[in-house]
Formats: structure tokens, sequence, C-alpha cells
């Protein structure tokens, strides 16, 4: 297994760490969980540089990663449902994990056709998007637990760059949908 490969398997590793830690009702944890997601986003820029600069792109990493992307994303996003004072919409989690399932589908079908649909420039804003928002979600839940009476807007900003999420990860949605047209429509026939 190739470097790149190493370190999208240890972003999923760092994302069930973060996950559990995002579990735990201490701040602590939480100051846990902000640290492992910051790492492991970290090592989802690093694993594409070392992938592209080494020439060890491979259909594994093109599978995994987007995987691996998921699974930190979408832990977070449950993990911090549980906290009441974020208000994160379980709507919103819900649209961006059909999302996945969908775009998830569209892969497999891909694969069944010979091709890997490897993540577009839209796939790669949503992950940023998402990355950046969730990030500022888990430094809002450790500001939470340090400062007991925040400032009104601070309350009602995981709310909101939820909905940027979502917004992000449906506006990738129809680029894949779009660019998997034909594929979709010999599918279906």
């Amino acid at each position: 297994m190739n470097l790149a490969n190493q370190l999208t398997m240890l972003r999923m590793g760092l994302a069930l760490a973060m996950f559990l830690a995002l579990m735990q009702k201490s701040v602590a944890s939480h100051w846990a969980a902000f640290a492992l997601f910051l790492a492991a986003i970290v090592t989802d820029w690093v694993d594409g540089y070392v992938a592209r600069r080494t020439g060890t792109v491979s259909a594994f990493g093109k599978v995994a990663d987007p995987i691996a992307d998921k699974i930190l994303v979408l832990g977070a996003l449950i993990g911090l449902m549980r906290t009441q004072e974020l208000a994160i919409p379980p709507w919103g989690v819900f649209l961006i994990i059909a999302r996945e399932l969908l775009i998830g589908g569209v892969r497999v079908l891909a694969g069944v056709n010979g091709k890997v649909l490897a993540a577009d420039a839209w796939g790669k804003w949503k992950m940023g998007i998402q990355s950046v928002s969730v990030l500022l979600m888990l430094a809002i839940l450790v500001f939470l637990e340090s400062f007991p009476s925040p400032p009104a807007w601070v309350l009602r900003l995981p709310y909101h760059l939820t909905v940027l999420c979502v917004a992000a990860a449906w506006s990738s949605a129809f680029s894949y949908f779009r660019q998997s047209r034909k594929m979709l429509e010999k599918s279906w026939s």
C-alpha cells in the first residue's frame, strides 16, 4: 500500500477516534475531537498531494478517499447533533447523508461499467466547504464549554453552516448526475 493510501486509511482511523471523542461529555474530549478533525483534514490534503507528486494515484485511492471524507464529515455532524445548543438541523444532516448514498450508488454503477468515478472539482469544493464548516462547529462547541453565555450569533452559526454544507453537497451531486447522465440513462434501459 502506497503512502497516499496509508494516509487515507489513517484518516478513517482519525475519523473514528474523533467520533468517539465527540461522544464523551468532557471539554478535554471535545478539544481532542477538534484536534483529530483538524489532523484528518490535513491528511486529506496531504494524501492527494503525495499521490499526485509521486505518481501513485490509484483506483483504491479514488474510491477510499471519498469514503474517508464521508466518514469524517458525517461522523462529526452526527456527533455534534447531540449538543442541543448547537441547533444543527437533523433535516440538514439527513439531506447530506442522502446525497452521499446517492452518489455512492452512482459510483457503484460506474464501477459495474468498468469506470472509477473520482472526485471532480465540485466534489473537492464540497469537501473543503464541509471541512471548514464542521471545524468551525467543533470550535463553537469548545467555545460554548469555555464561555457558557456566548453571543446569540454564535449559537445561530452552526445552523447556517449546516445549510451551507447541504447546499455544497447538493450542488456537487447535480454535477455528478450531469456528468453521469448517459451512464445512468443506459443503466435504466
